[in-house]
């Protein structure tokens, strides 16, 4: 929608639904204390009805990480440098958020908007820290970037989900190796099937019994170098996510 003073997204929750948007709410205003440089810092409104919620953000202009790694996906060599800078400059987003206690529970590349003052994270409807409980309604995010160990947790009902900083490093590994691909990290063909002709709940349910190898970056190897060091690594040392991005940034394109 447009305004006086420029674009804004609308969202709207109905029953269940507003439980969630509400909860949007209150976790932007909080980060917009405390990690303004992340998320739309005050500029958010909100407000509630008596069946529903409703979230008023502005609109964020400039590319996500899916786009801005497009070049890379679409073979072009020669702009893997900004393609780079824009893997590393997510990473130092989330590190930046991880670093004032905060998990953002959904990271993935269309996530992430990429401005000049920064990258900006949005879909925040999951995140959580000290200070809000992770919520029930929250199922783990997008099967293919989680951890072996949050999808383990999941696969157990154990609730409400709260994934962990380690959790997050290895989603936003996974993330980018989709975004610099087209690919899943997983190569699910080792185990001899499509998942697409998974529910969620069955695929989980084959990972939990069986976790596939990683697949290769053959136009990349130095990229998949350092995304592999993140995502074979036991949890506990998995590098952080500011960590992951002084790696990117050393990287040769």
């Amino acid at each position: 929608m447009t305004g006086p003073v420029g674009q804004w997204a609308l969202k709207v929750g109905h029953g269940e639904g507003a439980v969630v948007v509400a909860r949007e709410a209150e976790v932007l205003t909080r980060i917009g204390a405390t990690v303004p440089t992340t998320s739309y810092g005050a500029r958010t409104k909100n407000g509630r009805t008596s069946t529903s919620a409703w979230l008023l953000t502005p609109w964020l202009e400039g590319p996500s990480t899916w786009d801005a790694l497009r070049p890379v996906r679409d073979g072009k060599l020669d702009q893997r440098q900004a393609a780079l800078a824009a893997a590393a400059d997510l990473a130092a987003a989330v590190g930046a958020l991880h670093h004032a206690d905060w998990v953002h529970g959904d990271i993935q590349p269309h996530h992430s908007i990429h401005m000049p003052g920064g990258v900006r994270l949005i879909g925040c409807s999951w995140a959580w820290n000290t200070g809000i409980a992770p919520s029930y309604a929250f199922h783990g995010g997008l099967l293919h970037l989680m951890s072996p160990e949050l999808m383990t947790r999941a696969a157990a009902g154990q609730g409400p989900l709260g994934p962990t900083q380690p959790d997050e490093v290895y989603g936003l590994a996974a993330s980018l190796w989709w975004a610099s691909t087209g690919s899943w990290p997983l190569d699910y063909a080792q185990l001899g099937i499509d998942p697409g002709k998974f529910t969620a709940s069955a695929l989980r349910q084959v990972l939990v019994r069986r976790w596939p190898p990683l697949g290769n970056i053959p136009a990349w190897p130095q990229l998949e170098e350092v995304l592999r060091a993140v995502l074979t690594v036991r949890p506990d040392g998995r590098p952080s996510a500011l960590h992951l991005a002084q790696w990117l940034r050393a990287l040769p394109a």
